[in-house]
């Protein structure tokens, strides 16, 4: 057990006292040991602990965790100890841990004793990770048909948890036996969002709802229409997609989520939509590169926008000859008491003549934003051809047309198709497709976004196609493209732990083992989690999707001695991404027999499930796995629609496609 100084002095007797008054927490045991260190340890009381948030059994002793810091944007949590609790005033002293004092200013960070109310404060009532493993094997176990059943899979389920074989979803390891209203699913994405006022505020309710829950959310807005266009129904003009996007994107700095966590979105826009340049230039924060942008494109859009959105303050006669001051002593031994930094600072100043900053710095900080990618746009890319820009052609619809716009077009969702379905579209105008893909570079390269994300190669290899579905978006990281609706119900495989230190090899058949658990594992997060949304249950029931990834793959690498990159590494790569898929696959065939196939390949008659089963091996991934998963699939079903993703877990390397798998 590796506790801090002030951790030893907690009561486990007392604790173990409280804990009764919690039935889905598992008491303190002489063998639990596990507790991280570090950030790790902060995050496992933070974020995964099970809290007495009514803090009926809080006193003076307890062990708590705490708002140290508030900040608006980035408060600093903490944990401590209880000195002394004021009824009257709601407060408490607690002796904050020697690592999280640093945030602290004055006597406070002297003495590491903090005044702070009792609102912020929360005791933790897990504090070794074998507590939350046990929760969460009985929270996950509790769907099994028999108690036999039951009992068995605990303990399989703890065992994979507890050797930390296998990790969980963050929202998981919070929600599964607590017994709350979370969601255990990270992540949602939302259909696209219905062009019109009573649409977006459906859409920004269930957002705000997700969220409340503690789920991250999708959105694709390249159905809402662009700016200028007529809206007839107002006698006016739409303010664009970029701005209603941007007031959805707002609800991440609303949401609380607990602790120091808030909510995380993913808002994307086609990149054949005519807002996308403002869309992209909108997010920019950087001055630098936004006057990169004004210089060095001959798209005039582009650089309209970029001064829009550029802000320039210049020097008054006062800022002018205070900086020219500071610049004299450049050449003077000492440089009059100012830093090197401070007078080339001075000097930008000067020679730029004020200050550059942005307009609406706050514009679409709520989400990471990112443009779906057509197969279109990089040809036009290629061939450095134009590319238009264009959407329906709304101002100019016949009233039936309008009709089957405001019913249909947010089902549908792309230009292409909709005009493949007779309806007219307006080109806006066109751009050369280099010019758009050297903007969405730079800034990625530069400021990080827009992510990027090829949206026809993902509905080409998406196993929903075989039951009707098209990939709308992807969940806040990005790594998992999903149907309307969808949800993340991922995990991880700790790589690491399947590497032998002594013989530099990788135990395969232990990591079969623990793939083949944490698939029923994660098919019963899908029976185990509160719903709160019909569209979302209907769904997740209806696809039981699972996302299972890895960790730890550059320490297994280390161990075996085998470089990234290298033949010999990729070749162990292939293999262990191979061993992963397969038995997942197989797993998910037998969970079929047993519990049968997920209700979305089961059709009203033998016919109808034969046809579906058939387009379900037939879609772009599954082409390419091993018959035998085909064959049994066929013969057999499978429960799960989807079933690998690797996510941006810790101590991973970037996700490698396993090119042999097939």
């Amino acid at each position: 057990m590796v506790v801090s100084v002030l951790e030893q002095s907690i009561p486990f007797n007392q604790l173990n006292q409280d804990i009764k008054q919690f039935p889905q927490v598992h008491p303190i045991t002489p063998d639990m040991h596990i507790t991280h260190k570090g950030v790790s340890r902060l995050v496992m009381i933070d974020r995964y602990s099970f809290k007495d948030t009514e803090k009926k059994t809080l006193k003076a002793g307890d062990f708590v965790v705490l708002t140290v810091k508030q900040d608006p944007k980035f408060p600093a949590r903490g944990l401590g100890i209880i000195q002394s609790i004021d009824l009257d005033k709601k407060s408490a002293l607690i002796e904050i841990e020697e690592d999280y004092r640093h945030v602290l200013e004055g006597e406070e960070q002297t003495t590491g004793i903090i005044e702070r109310s009792l609102d912020i404060i929360e005791k933790p009532l897990e504090i070794f990770y074998e507590q939350i493993a046990k929760r969460n094997a009985t929270g996950l176990a509790s769907v099994e048909e028999t108690e036999e059943k039951r009992t068995e899979w605990f303990e399989k389920f703890y065992e994979q948890l507890v050797s930390m074989n296998f990790i969980p979803a963050g929202r998981v390891i919070y929600g599964a036996g607590s017994e709350t209203e979370v969601t255990f699913f990270n992540c949602y994405v939302m259909p696209f969002v219905a062009d019109s006022r009573e649409g977006i505020s459906d859409h920004r309710k269930q957002v705000m709802e997700i969220m409340s829950r503690g789920g991250g959310v999708g959105t694709n807005g390249s159905t809402l229409r662009p700016r200028n266009t007529l809206a007839r129904g107002v006698n006016g003009k739409s303010s664009g997609s970029v701005s209603w996007l941007d007031d959805i994107a707002k609800l991440t700095h609303l949401v609380e989520q607990g602790g120091s966590r808030r909510g995380a979105q993913m808002i994307m826009l086609a990149d054949w939509h005519p807002d996308i340049v403002e869309f992209i230039i909108s997010k920019m924060q950087n001055p630098r590169i936004l006057r990169y942008l004004i210089e060095n494109t001959d798209d005039e859009s582009i650089i309209r926008l970029a001064k829009e959105k550029l802000k320039f303050k210049p020097l008054s006669q006062q800022e002018d000859a205070m900086y020219q001051g500071i610049v004299n002593y450049k050449n003077i031994e000492g440089f009059g008491g100012f830093s090197e930094a401070i007078i080339r600072d001075a000097e930008t100043k000067l020679r730029d003549g004020g200050t550059y900053s942005v307009h609406n710095a706050d514009f679409l900080t709520g989400a990471n934003i990112s443009v779906t990618l057509t197969k279109e746009f990089m040809d036009a890319v290629e061939n450095d051809g134009e590319f238009p820009l264009r959407f329906p052609d709304v101002a100019n619809y016949t009233p039936d047309q309008m009709k089957d716009y405001n019913e249909k077009w947010h089902e549908v969702g792309d230009v292409r198709e909709w005009e493949k379905l007779g309806y007219p579209v307006r080109t806006y105008r066109t751009i050369k497709a280099k010019e758009l893909w050297n903007l969405i570079n730079i800034c990625a390269t530069y400021a990080a976004e827009p992510g990027i994300f090829f949206i026809d190669n993902a509905n080409d290899m998406t196993n929903a196609k075989a039951y009707g579905q098209q990939v709308v978006a992807t969940n806040p990281c990005g790594e998992q493209p999903l149907a309307p609706y969808s949800v993340c119900n991922l995990a991880a495989v700790n790589l690491a732990k399947f590497a032998n230190k002594e013989s530099k090899t990788v135990d395969f058949e232990a990591l079969r083992e623990t793939v083949k658990v944490g698939v029923r594992m994660q098919d019963n997060v899908i029976d185990a989690t509160p719903y709160f949304l019909d569209e979302n249950k209907k769904q997740a029931l209806g696809e039981r999707r699972v996302g299972l990834g890895v960790m730890g793959l550059a320490d297994l690498l280390i161990y075996c001695e085998k470089e990234y990159g290298s033949e010999e590494g990729n070749a162990l790569v292939d293999e262990i991404f191979k061993t992963i898929a397969v038995a997942a696959y197989e797993q998910s065939i037998e969970l079929a027999t047993e519990r049968g196939s997920f209700p979305f390949l089961e059709g009203q008659t033998e016919a109808e499930t034969a046809r579906l089963r058939e387009a379900f091996i037939n879609t772009g991934f599954m082409k390419k796995m091993p018959q035998h998963i085909r064959e049994n699939i066929v013969a057999n079903g499978i429960r799960n629609s989807h079933l690998l993703t690797v996510a941006p877990t810790g101590k991973q390397v970037a996700p490698y496609i396993c090119k042999n798998v097939a």
